[in-house]
């Protein structure tokens, strides 16, 4: 289901609590079953606040503009480039700041036993679920409550639900457009867990621990790095100090935090310079730089060419 309003927050959670046991969405809509069903929420708002919600394996995006998503009392901003992930029965606070410009909503809620059933369906070898049969007890799935960069791929994924929502809804179609979501999800999380047998070798428990400590710093990077970030900032929200803090994060990332953050510029400056208008000296100020040479001297490094030569190719 795609939703272009979010539901009455006093009726969902209502229905949430009784695990949507009459089996009834927004509007009356009838499910097939009870159990919070897989939905989309796309529409665009100039303020919300949509605070704790238990809810489903979940998608937190935008297709323009930010919004914050709170977890386990830690908030994190979302922008355009990145999406944020929440678990099943974790309490969300959803907020949109009140701003001049419309946030478009693009977050996706995954159908309790449609996530796990995808997910443990893709961790489960086939004579194990040839064995186990239709009866077999789903085991839930969690991943770390933290920013994922938006790639090429997960961009095209998101383009054909889109697409896809002018053509009218189809259950089959969106079930295995989810379906893919789930896999290139899972795929990511395959990446992590080897970063985090990569950290210095101390018990699992300690480790994982660590990459988490990491990823609030990085999600701060991730959201901030059009501005100026210190190392002392980003040390403090992973509660290390800050040369422990540089070490892991070289470990674990490959880079230092001002070469990712450098490396996340350019990624940003070849999407403007490709999809906008937007003068050269404009995007480098957009991005935190001092001028426009210094921005055009980075981007010559990084990628052969200049701004305007980037430009024009991509044209």
């Amino acid at each position: 289901m795609i939703f272009h309003e979010f539901p009455d927050l006093g009726w969902l959670k209502s229905q949430i609590a009784q695990g949507f046991g009459n089996r009834l969405g927004w509007g009356n809509l009838q499910l097939d079953s009870e159990g919070f069903p897989s939905v989309i929420i796309h529409t665009k708002v100039n303020e919300c606040y949509r605070p704790d919600i238990k809810g489903p394996f979940s998608f937190f995006l935008n297709i323009k503009g930010n919004s914050l998503c709170s977890v386990d009392r830690n908030t994190t901003r979302i922008d355009e480039d990145n999406y944020f992930v929440s678990n099943r029965s974790q309490l969300y606070t959803l907020q949109v700041e009140e701003d001049s410009h419309a946030t478009e909503t693009f977050n996706i809620h995954f159908g309790e036993f449609f996530s796990e059933s995808v997910l443990n369906s893709l961790v489960t070898p086939a004579h194990r679920i040839l064995d186990a049969g239709a009866g077999k007890q789903l085991s839930p799935v969690s991943f770390f409550n933290q920013l994922h960069r938006r790639d090429a791929t997960f961009n095209a994924l998101i383009r054909s639900i889109l697409i896809s929502q002018k053509e009218g809804f189809n259950k089959l179609r969106f079930e295995e457009q989810l379906t893919a979501l789930l896999t290139y999800h899972l795929q990511q999380h395959h990446h992590i867990a080897e970063m985090v047998n990569n950290l210095p070798p101390v018990k699992k428990t300690t480790r994982v621990e660590l990459y988490k400590r990491l990823s609030r710093a990085m999600d701060v990077l991730r959201s901030g790095f059009c501005g100026e970030i210190s190392l002392d900032q980003l040390a403090a929200e992973a509660c290390l100090s800050k040369y422990h803090f540089l070490r892991l994060f070289r470990t674990a990332y490959g880079l230092s935090p001002y070469q990712y953050m450098q490396q996340l510029r350019i990624e940003k400056a070849r999407t403007l310079l490709a999809d906008s208008g937007k003068p050269v000296a404009d995007i480098a100020m957009l991005l935190g730089f001092d001028n426009s040479q210094s921005f055009s001297r980075l981007f010559f490094q990084k990628m052969g060419l200049y701004p305007t030569q980037y430009r024009l190719q991509t044209k």
